[in-house]
């Protein structure tokens, strides 16, 4: 059973606590009416009648604006939506008309079950209502389902994402990267489902949470892991010292492309020490005297894989090779410059406070 997803003109809900803002999302829908339609209005305004035509244009665009705000929350990983605000208008011109319906609102994730209250209420209850045996029953399907490693429907995946505190983020993570692992392309229908719906699920999940699961598991599954890295802004310097310090540079490097929602001074630090570490590699290459045809010993840059290269040559030029003396591409570099530039933005800014 999918739980309520609801959607007020306040700024909370009684009994649930807001664990989780997302922002304001807003949508526009715009209508066009027809020219009987406005004459038969235009004759019922006259006679202080009621025109039905405009009544249902209006509810149907109103209808369709809040649902396709809910739908974007919902791809938030919110349930619920606060603060609700409705602005209609029409534009007019050459006899035609359009309805047009603004609609805007804060997307939240609440939790319900985080009420001291509600949670001795509950447990005080002489009788158990229907909807808590159902949700209760549905909670035991989902964690069946996942342990036999079957794929989970949408409305599952919704119920998940709107009870985070079901303790199987863990295996929800193992059953997606299986599932995701034996499909043909992550492009598919199933594919981008799967991705959705599991980067919703750690858009949700504490942060410390979900970076210490995906960190742990993004060596072996790089593709994946990376992909909700970077969709929940997940960056940890601290992890990606860790990769640098069991050798896993590329993945590192990779890591350096993703955003943090708020850095801090430790942050700036931990990066700095990141910087620090790829001027510190040890090389990989070496440059060795080569003897010639006409016997002169010149030096050579020998690359990492054993290519050969004129000692101008900052990159092996052997076609799918590239690299430098310490075995990094050109590509790596950029981006290890790159993260150099932020964080003299970040030292910039730091200072300014």
């Amino acid at each position: 059973m999918e739980k309520e997803f609801i959607i007020t003109s306040t700024n909370n809900i009684e009994g649930g606590k807001i664990v989780k803002y997302f922002g304001v999302i807003n949508n526009n829908v715009v209508v066009g009416t027809n020219l009987f339609s406005d004459i038969g209005a235009s004759f019922l305004d006259i006679f202080g009648g009621t025109s039905s035509s405009y009544q249902n244009k209006l509810k149907n665009i109103y209808e369709t604006s809040v649902q396709n705000l809910k739908i974007k929350a919902r791809e938030l990983g919110a349930n619920a939506i606060l603060g609700l605000s409705i602005d209609f208008d029409e534009i007019s011109g050459g006899n035609k008309s359009m309805f047009m319906i603004s609609v805007s609102g804060t997307a939240v994730f609440v939790d319900y079950l985080t009420n001291n209250n509600l949670r001795i209420e509950l447990n005080k209850k002489d009788s158990i209502s229907n909807e808590l045996l159902k949700n209760e029953f549905t909670k035991r399907q989902i964690l069946n389902n996942i342990e036999n490693k079957k794929s989970l429907t949408q409305e599952e995946w919704f119920f998940i994402q709107q009870n985070i505190n079901l303790n199987i983020s863990e295996k929800l993570l193992d059953n997606f990267l299986r599932i995701y692992g034996n499909l043909v392309t992550g492009d598919s229908d199933t594919g981008k489902i799967l991705v959705n719906n599991i980067t919703n699920y750690f858009r949700v999940l504490d942060k410390e949470t979900s970076i210490n699961l995906l960190y742990e598991k993004l060596v072996k599954n790089p593709t994946q892991i990376l992909n909700i890295l970077k969709s929940n802004n997940l960056f940890s310097p601290e992890k990606v010292l860790n990769l640098i310090n069991v050798g896993e540079f590329g993945i590192a490097i990779i890591c350096l492309d993703i955003d943090k929602e708020n850095y801090s001074a430790n942050d700036l630090s931990q990066m700095n020490k990141i910087i620090e570490s790829f001027e510190n590699l040890e090389n990989k290459g070496t440059i060795k005297q080569s003897k010639s045809l006409l016997g002169k010993y010149k030096e050579k840059f020998i690359c990492a894989n054993g290519h050969t290269n004129d000692i101008e040559s900052t990159f092996c030029e052997t076609y799918g090779c590239q690299q430098n003396i310490k075995g990094l591409t050109l590509e790596q570099v950029e981006q290890i410059a790159d993260f150099k530039n932020k964080i003299e933005t970040l030292n910039y800014l730091f200072s300014q406070n």
